[in-house]
């Protein structure tokens, strides 16, 4: 990065760091608002430091403090700062729910299998949340291991990418259109369950939040091109298996994406406040709480 001031004898303004990462990091935040700065190694026993020019002083440090405070929002018990790669063991509450879902589902007389089935007949009588609580149903053990194994991973990742509650949020509506999707272009009747529509809304969501780091200068164009191709890819290798139900899977990712672009160009006010993650977690309650409501009624 180019130096501050126009001579070897300017002086600048010395911020220090903690470490080269958030030298980096503190870089490309001024940067972003064009603001010149140096990278400065450690020497003689001195830690990382950035030099920016004395007239730029203010405005660096105004920036930094305020980089500082949205990130120290963002950090919750819910939800990592987005644009890290990290996996959310909150999944695991996720995998209960499915588990115990599934449980219930195969007690003899039960009424949750047919309640919540995705049965198109019913849902074009007027029983459209079925879309909802198809996503919590599984046809068997093996059904339900397939999309525990995948959902494991690519839930969890889209939790540390987008926080616990927004992912959940936006992967049961993804598999909820994935269901509507598949059924408006089959335009006939039958019987869905599986929560893979939602473990490719997750595998959506992944490969847009891209977008999120690009638009932040985290990547370069080619970075986010090879991410968003990756996505696609793994959807043909993961969503496109025999026996796979393909168009909710489409449905699925595709919705995902679209979610997951839109969180992507939401102004950081809104998406990394502190509540807004708690506030899509409240959203996934409502939607898949009413859903079981109106099926169980």
């Amino acid at each position: 990065m180019d130096a501050p001031g126009s001579g070897p004898d300017r002086a600048t303004v010395v911020i220090p760091v903690a470490s080269e990462k958030q030298a980096m990091d503190w870089s490309l935040t001024l940067a972003s608002q064009e603001i010149l700065c140096l990278i400065r190694p450690p020497a003689e026993g001195l830690r990382w430091t950035l030099e920016v020019d004395p007239r730029d002083a203010g405005r660096a440090l105004r920036t930094l403090r305020q980089y500082h405070l949205e990130n120290r929002a963002r950090q919750g018990v819910l939800t990592p700062r987005v644009g890290e790669f990290v996996f959310h063991w909150a999944v695991l509450l996720w995998c209960v729910a499915m588990v115990m879902v599934f449980s219930a589902s195969n007690v003899p007389g039960g009424p949750v299998n047919a309640a919540g089935a995705f049965d198109t007949r019913l849902a074009h009588a007027g029983q459209v949340w079925r879309a909802v609580t198809a996503t919590f149903l599984h046809a068997g053990p093996e059904h339900l291991t397939a999309n525990l194994t995948f959902g494991f991973l690519l839930i969890g990742l889209a939790m540390g990418r987008a926080g616990v509650g927004c992912a959940l949020a936006i992967t049961l509506l993804a598999g909820s259109f994935g269901n509507l999707f598949a059924w408006a272009w089959r335009g006939h009747d039958y019987i869905g369950v599986g929560s893979s529509g939602v473990v490719m809304g997750a595998l959506g969501l992944l490969a847009a939040s891209a977008l999120i780091d690009a638009r932040r200068g985290r990547v370069s164009r080619p970075t986010l091109v090879r991410s968003l191709l990756g996505g696609a890819l793994l959807f043909i290798l993961l969503g496109t298996a025999q026996k796979a139900d393909v168009l909710a899977h489409a449905g699925g990712f595709i919705g995902g994406a679209v979610f997951g672009s839109i969180l992507a160009v939401l102004p950081d006010r809104w998406s990394r406040a502190r509540g807004f993650d708690a506030a899509c977690a409240v959203v996934y309650g409502l939607v898949a709480g009413i859903g079981w409501m109106l099926a169980l009624h």
